[in-house]
């Protein structure tokens, strides 16, 4: 009779537990970890990572937001939700539900904020400024307690030139009378995304968070009060953004989206740093392809962009930023190294999304005809579209230091400045290039 029990109770256990407990899946990351209503384009792809996230199907209630789509990649951590948000849906909270067979099994929540009324004709920096290179890290040590984070690898070291210095954004702000005192009326800060490097971490250029400040900096909170302070001294602030690698501790390198999501199937191949190889018209295409999709250097892996659900984390994050921190401008790196018709889509939704805003590209060429081929409006020996309204005048700062440095000759001296200039015929608009003076 026992034995007979023992069966019957087995039998109840195995019809009445579930197929999958809630225990198997779980969220770790949702960004953007929020969005607007109002924005140029109606449309916004979630990102959701966990796992074993793809077993589930995302639903939500909520007016003037409905899924359009939903896609899986080949990792089954990774979901990607396609919203539509209507021109009447309204700020509110709800939550995204996570079912199997029909079956909740988790949830998460997100939140529609209110855009700021005159947020899209936000105006940028423009030649009228003068702008303030900052490296956060070696600038002020606002607040010492943040020195060093508990969840962060690299630790401060004073003596050492390339450690961690704690200088953060609380020492920023509270120089923000110095720096306008000076006549300063942009700050570009050195990218301070959360840089979890186990070394040579100050300078910010191997993202591993794209949504956090570093903690070691501040956080997000202290990142928006900086920008609001500065603004009430007639100080914008200046992004230095990074769309060609990341760091090879992010988040993403423990686990990827999928397998083409860093280029050389991320594995590390370094860039030939030939800035001609994208216009040398009797060069190969395998040649070109060293310079774009190579890695920069062995801790930043180069990200693919051609990966379309990539592409589109990236130009969500850009405008997340501007709209979170009611930036002035952007400073983007490694420009050139970026697959160029990404660029041409990325700088065409900035451009979207806010006319009036101001973006810069760093192509470190002394060519001014390499630099001119990126600018909105120049003429070019392709159809490639740019919508980039400012450059890094490289070719100008150079002149300027040999035009003061040479002795004074027919073709040198002064002359070296002069042959710059008269190149400014190349350009889009010669007066939106940025000088690099110092």
């Amino acid at each position: 009779m026992k034995y007979f029990n023992l069966n019957w109770l087995l039998l109840f256990i195995i019809y009445t537990t579930p197929a999958s407990s809630n225990n198997s899946y779980q969220i770790d990351h949702l960004e953007p970890p929020f969005w607007w209503t109002g924005m140029a384009n109606n449309t916004l792809q979630l990102m959701v990572h966990g796992k074993n996230i793809a077993d589930l199907e995302p639903e939500l209630s909520y007016p003037g937001v409905e899924i359009n789509q939903v896609h899986r990649l080949d990792n089954p951590n990774y979901l990607f939700i396609d919203l539509l948000l209507s021109e009447t849906t309204k700020p509110g909270k709800f939550d995204i539900v996570f079912k199997e067979s029909g079956r909740p099994l988790i949830s998460h929540p997100y939140e529609i904020l209110k855009r700021n009324a005159d947020s899209a004709e936000r105006q940028g920096f423009s030649p009228a400024d003068v702008i303030y290179l900052i490296t956060p890290d070696r600038y002020a040590n606002g607040d010492p307690d943040n020195d060093s984070e508990p969840s962060l690898k690299e630790k401060p070291n004073r003596k050492n030139k390339d450690g961690r210095h704690g200088g953060d954004i609380q020492g920023i702000i509270d120089h923000l009378d110095y720096i306008a005192e000076m006549g300063f009326t942009q700050i570009w800060l050195n990218p301070v995304l959360e840089n979890n490097q186990k070394k040579y971490s100050y300078h910010g250029y191997s993202t591993t968070d794209y949504y956090n400040i570093d903690a070691r900096f501040g956080n997000n909170i202290l990142y928006k009060k900086l920008s609001e302070q500065a603004k009430r001294k007639g100080i914008g602030i200046i992004k230095d953004i990074i769309l060609n690698h990341i760091g090879s501790e992010h988040w993403w390198m423990m686990d990827l989206p999928s397998s083409d999501w860093i280029n050389n199937e991320g594995k590390f191949l370094q860039t030939s740093h030939n800035h001609l190889a994208v216009h040398d018209p009797h060069l190969v295409q395998s040649e070109k392809d060293a310079f774009t999709d190579g890695w920069f250097v062995k801790s930043m892996p180069d990200l693919n962009q051609h990966n379309p659900f990539l592409a589109t984390y990236l130009i969500q994050n850009s405008i997340w930023w501007i709209e979170y921190a009611s930036l002035s401008g952007f400073r983007v790196d490694t420009y050139p190294y970026v697959e160029k018709m990404f660029l041409s889509d990325w700088s065409k939704r900035i451009t979207k999304e806010y006319p009036n805003f101001s973006f810069v590209g760093e192509e470190w060429s002394s060519s001014p005809a390499m630099i001119a081929y990126w600018q909105v409006g120049s003429h070019r020996y392709d159809n490639y579209k740019s919508y980039i309204p400012n450059m890094m005048d490289f070719p100008l700062q150079e002149a300027l230091v040999n035009s003061l440095l040479n002795k004074e000759t027919w073709e040198t001296g002064i002359k070296d400045l002069y042959k710059v200039l008269a190149n400014d015929y190349l350009y889009g608009n010669p007066y939106n290039l940025v000088v690099f003076a110092g």
